[in-house]
């Protein structure tokens, strides 16, 4: 049986940007594991991870270690001002 990802995805963006998840701050895997669970309705584990590890391959979310050697996860804004900083030098003869 396979099962197409972009649905899940699609779902489960959909829920992130109406519930405004990334205002949580870092949380743990476990939450958006249920938070996973609950907007695509499915509790096969390997479907929940592969839709998180895709998630974190296609930049919606932000991995940062802690100090117990585990990692806690936020979402990116997705309205968040992309801020591109630029240097330029001048030289005065």
């Amino acid at each position: 049986m396979k099962t197409d990802l972009q649905p899940l995805l699609k779902q489960v963006i959909e829920y992130i940007n109406k519930k405004e998840y990334w205002k949580h701050g870092y949380i743990k895997y476990s939450i958006i594991k249920r938070m996973i669970i609950f907007a695509t309705q499915m509790e096969r584990m390997y479907l929940i991870r592969k839709v998180f590890i895709t998630l974190c391959d296609k930049g919606y979310i932000i991995r940062k270690k802690n100090k117990a050697r585990s990692y806690l996860y936020k979402f990116k804004d997705p309205n968040a001002p992309k801020i591109e900083s630029k240097t330029i030098t001048i030289t005065f003869d």
